[in-house]
């Protein structure tokens, strides 16, 4: 489930209103604390993560093109929240030189480009259509494909807001159903246990569950025990006095006079490592949850600091919370933190609703011959030559099996009764192919369904006896060894995988009809 974010390499005013302002911090990764002096980034460099929106191209040009123009930088550090946030300072796009304007007209019309690039592809059935329609221009006006103008800035600016805060929502949302998917996959593998060896699992995991619980004290994010014991352990100025000051200026690793939400994070990993340790990973201290964990701190920092909720922290704003010399009251107070693990990450309803779609997918599979885990490649093969389907569907299938077969396979196959057989005999001499390859079976045998196949059918036979099939095929019809959990799958493949087989239901009910219409009246 779900992790990205603007970095520090574009980390100028508007990057910071428009892009981390819309982020309430919960696509930032673990930073690793940097050398305190300011580093060189060549010009043009890409150091920044995606967004993960799919216009993501398109945003970052545009921000790096208008924090070029001097008079919009100074117009947006002097502009309020909700004027970026509602696309209110885009008029101000009007005192850009004209040297900016061009470079917006000729990056819309790239974008505009790769637009229509995506309809092309739809029309020729290159691309999934709902994928299509999740790619619908909403952050350009289309109705001008010639010049970027106000009405584009405004738009951008809303879009992304908009779409990055659903992201924010599906990073949650995506984490209770890991929660979820963990704590069913644990009762289910309890539940395939002997009664002898279940008892001993419920031991080991309530002993891991101890071990996790049983770490130092966890400050309060942001509080003063918590910096000072940054001040000691990671500062090392333990033979000092703490000096709020001298502390923002340390954890100000690119010296802008603010704290990003990466330097922010980097002085919060002492916490998170009382708490979550990497040689313990994953059963007792699980690193996804020490993602979420790290979210948690850090929104409630920027919640408490952030007065002007740009999503940067300011030398004023963190003097104005901690006092001037640390001696604020709500600064001093530790009410101590609650991890994941002490709070409800989702209800009982949360899960009994979890449960009743897992069911209904597990019906679904059912009812079309599936299983929710993958079949062993032979178990497979069987079932594929068992299952009745189209003729023609079904001759493909057993060409592709008989080319991928074990030696120990085709003399499963060899052994089977005559009619069985010639299906997947060796071809014979070239002059009696045609005459041997489709002869007609006695009357009542299985082969009837291959007689007589069209000309086409005969040319893809000699094809499949003589030629090996391309790179790539074999890679599909390649069946992973043993039994791989679905449940493995992440939230979104599950979704996806969901989808596929309501389709091939409603394909199956469809065909089922075609049937019932087609069969003769019974006498």
């Amino acid at each position: 489930m779900m992790r990205r974010l603007v970095s520090n390499a574009l980390c100028g005013p508007l990057v910071a209103a428009l892009l981390v302002l819309i982020l309430n911090g919960s696509w930032a990764k673990p930073v690793v604390k940097a050398p305190a002096e300011p580093q060189v980034h060549e010009q043009g460099a890409d150091e920044t993560q995606d967004t993960g929106l799919h216009y993501d191209a398109y945003l970052r040009q545009v921000v790096e093109v208008l924090e070029s123009d001097d008079d919009f930088r100074k117009k947006l550090e002097t502009a309020n929240v909700t004027d970026i946030k509602t696309g209110k300072i885009a008029m101000y796009l009007q005192m850009v030189n004209h040297t900016v304007r061009m470079k917006l007209d000729e990056i819309k019309r790239q974008e505009i480009a790769r637009l229509q690039d995506l309809v092309r592809a739809q029309i020729r059935g290159m691309s999934d259509p709902r994928e299509f329609r999740r790619n619908l221009p909403g952050h350009l006006d289309v109705n001008n494909p010639h010049s970027f103008e106000i009405k584009d800035l405004e738009t951008l600016i809303k879009k992304t807001t908009a779409d990055l805060e659903e992201l924010d929502k599906q990073r949650k949302a995506e984490f209770k159903e890991y929660e979820m998917e963990k704590k069913f996959e644990e009762e289910e593998k309890l539940k395939q246990m002997a009664e002898d060896e279940r008892q001993k699992e419920k031991v080991r995991l309530e002993e891991l569950k101890k071990k996790h619980a049983e770490h130092p004290k966890i400050n309060h994010p942001g509080s003063k025990d918590q910096f000072e014991e940054v001040w000691d352990k990671v500062d090392h100025l333990e033979d000092q006095e703490f000096n709020p000051r001298t502390f923002f200026f340390q954890h100000d690793i690119n010296g802008d006079m603010e704290w990003s939400i990466e330097e922010v994070d980097a002085v919060l990993q002492l916490e998170l490592d009382k708490v979550y340790d990497e040689k313990n990973a994953p059963e007792e201290d699980d690193p996804i949850e020490r993602q979420e964990e790290m979210n948690r701190m850090r929104e409630h920092v920027f919640k408490e600091m952030d007065v002007d909720k740009n999503m940067r922290i300011s030398l004023q704003e963190f003097i104005n919370y901690t006092g001037q010399n640390g001696d604020n009251e709500h600064f001093k107070e530790d009410e101590g933190w609650k991890t994941l693990d002490e709070e409800e990450v989702f209800s009982d309803d949360d899960y009994a609703k979890f449960l009743e779609e897992h069911r209904a997918q597990a019906d679904v599979l059912r009812e079309i011959g599936g299983d929710l885990r993958f079949q062993p490649e032979q178990h497979q093969q069987q079932q594929q030559v068992q299952q009745p389907d189209h003729q023609q569907q079904q001759f493909q299938q057993q060409q592709q099996q008989f080319q991928q077969q074990p030696p120990q396979n085709q003399q499963q196959f060899q052994q089977q009764p005559p009619q069985h057989q010639q299906q997947f005999q060796q071809p014979p001499p070239q002059g009696q192919q045609q005459q041997q390859q489709f002869q007609q079976p006695p009357q009542g045998q299985q082969q009837q369904q291959f007689q007589q196949p069209p000309p086409q059918g005969q040319q893809q036979q000699q094809q499949f006896q003589q030629q090996p099939p391309p790179q790539g095929v074999q890679q599909q019809q390649q069946v992973p060894q043993g039994d791989t959990n679905m449940n493995q799958m992440s939230a979104l493949d599950q979704r996806k995988l969901q989808q596929q087989l309501q389709d091939v239901k409603a394909q199956l009910e469809e065909q089922q009809k075609k049937n019932q219409n087609q069969a003769p009246p019974s006498p």
